[in-house]
């Protein structure tokens, strides 16, 4: 009954209306990854040889890409999964992520029916104009059983800290999630289960996890895919305070059906100006069960004594109305009064690796102590994150005083690593942090390499003013 109730409400805030958005082109997807934007295009990989995918400028019209990920299979692939090649199978549940100064694509190639499965992964420094290289076996299965963890259906997100972790699973062992070492794109850790797994719940996969606030979601699939009209699929939403959890017991947020929108599957979040947009596919029932693109508006809603859960809705207009932040992603971030780059200091005392190095301006040269990943936490705090380091932009001994310096500390989640982005002019930016409610300056208005970053009340100066530049 309480799932009833639940499937209930959610299909009532995501029915269709006249405000529905209506995406247009070539519309066609199946197990959609996380939309990813490269400069001013949007990317959409998905199941298909060789790995299929669009793209958009606007996220409403689609096109086809103008070649798959590979031309010829990996050598491993066909090794793992006989006869890949000359059954011209398909590559499962493609997910992007850019770290380490490149877009990592995972990949999921498997015997359809059984847990003899690998996820790999490929690396290409851009979308819009690739370079692929495969690196091989990310995590792999060997057909033992129904207690192993079926290696399909990978899933990335980058945390508040900067970590990046995989999820993936499905039927059999059930779904687990571990971390990505950044620097390699494979395994950083062990495998933690974390749902399924029993035989009263082995219709379990397409594991996603994002994160808003104090909590961890996790979506899944229920049901069965690929049936065109007749699957069963539904979508799960669990929580936790924990990427590892204990996850709390499954609420439906996606029903089998709503309207011709029949069995949607694979959930990827695109954080954009401070809004969550979630793309899924569905099978058109006004359209002989063929398997579409869906891109729904994700807020986080209280009812009663249930705070802070997800609620999905296809009823709005724009991808910018009602948004008001800044997208996550790689940026350069650049003085407005001098033009240089925020950069973690190198010096011989302290490397740009180490906790405690300052922060500083500098000519922009595409360093990797260049480049910051900001990260929204859902409430209008951002992390920012050094991608040489990993660690986080902090308020130097958490002073409240006025000309504190600016540094990078390990992440320790408090108020003093908590940066607030406001409109200044011009398509600029003010930084604040939460705890002392200062913002960065470049010290003294310089122009100079190496002048410090210091933190001071506001007054609207140039120096006071940055412009993200996505990378």
């Amino acid at each position: 009954m309480f799932k009833k109730i639940i499937a209930g409400l959610m299909l009532a805030c995501g029915a269709a209306s006249s405000g529905a958005i209506e995406l247009a082109g070539l519309q066609n997807a199946h197990d959609p990854g996380t939309i990813t934007k490269d400069g001013d295009t949007y990317f959409n990989f998905t199941t298909g040889t060789g790995i299929w995918y669009s793209t958009s400028t606007d996220l409403k019209t689609w096109q086809g890409g103008p070649a798959p990920v590979f031309a010829t299979n990996p050598a491993w692939v066909e090794k793992k999964i006989p006869n890949f090649k000359a059954n011209g199978s398909s590559y499962w549940a493609p997910d992007v992520i850019q770290m380490n100064g490149a877009y990592y694509i995972y990949y999921s190639v498997s015997q359809w029916g059984t847990t003899n499965s690998a996820i790999g992964v490929a690396r290409s420094l851009s979308l819009k104009n690739p370079v692929w290289t495969d690196l091989g076996v990310v995590v792999q299965s060997y057909n033992k059983g129904n207690t192993e963890i079926n290696a399909i259906d990978p899933a990335l997100f980058r945390d508040h800290d900067g970590r990046v972790y995989m999820s993936f699973g499905s039927f059999f062992g059930g779904l687990g999630v571990g971390e990505i070492d950044q620097a390699t794109g494979k395994l950083a850790s062990y495998v933690t289960k974390i749902a399924g797994g029993t035989n009263a719940r082995r219709d379990i996969e397409a594991p996603y996890i994002t994160r808003n606030g104090d909590y961890y979601y996790l979506f899944a699939n229920r049901g069965a895919c690929c049936q065109g009209s007749n699957s069963t699929y539904y979508v799960e939403v669990q929580r936790a305070t924990s990427v590892d959890g204990p996850y709390s017991e499954p609420r439906t947020i996606l029903a089998n059906i709503d309207g011709r929108h029949k069995g949607p599957g694979h959930v990827g979040v695109l954080k954009q100006n401070g809004c969550n947009f979630v793309s899924t596919h569905y099978y058109d029932t006004a359209d002989n069960g063929n398997a579409k693109l869906q891109i729904m508006k994700m807020t986080y809603a209280t009812r009663g004594t249930d705070i802070d859960w997800p609620v999905l809705t296809r009823d709005f207009d724009s991808f910018t109305d009602d948004c008001d932040g800044v997208s996550d992603g790689r940026y350069a971030i650049l003085n407005q009064n001098s033009g240089k780059a925020l950069t973690v200091a190198d010096t011989a005392m302290l490397r740009a690796t180490q906790p405690g190095a300052m922060v500083q301006q500098k000519t922009f040269g595409a360093l990797k102590n260049q480049y910051w990943y900001v990260i929204g936490h859902g409430n209008g705090d951002y992390s920012v994150i050094n991608e040489n380091s990993l660690l986080g932009m902090d308020d130097w001994e958490v002073s409240m005083s006025p000309g504190a310096k600016v540094a990078q500390w390990s992440y320790w989640g408090g108020d003093g690593q908590k940066w607030q982005f406001a409109d200044a002019a011009s398509g600029n930016y003010t930084i604040k942090n939460k705890l002392n409610g200062l913002v960065a300056e470049v010290s003294g208005g310089s122009t100079a390499n190496n002048a410090a970053v210091l933190q001071y009340p506001l007054h609207g100066g140039a120096s006071q003013q940055w412009s993200l530049v996505r990378q």
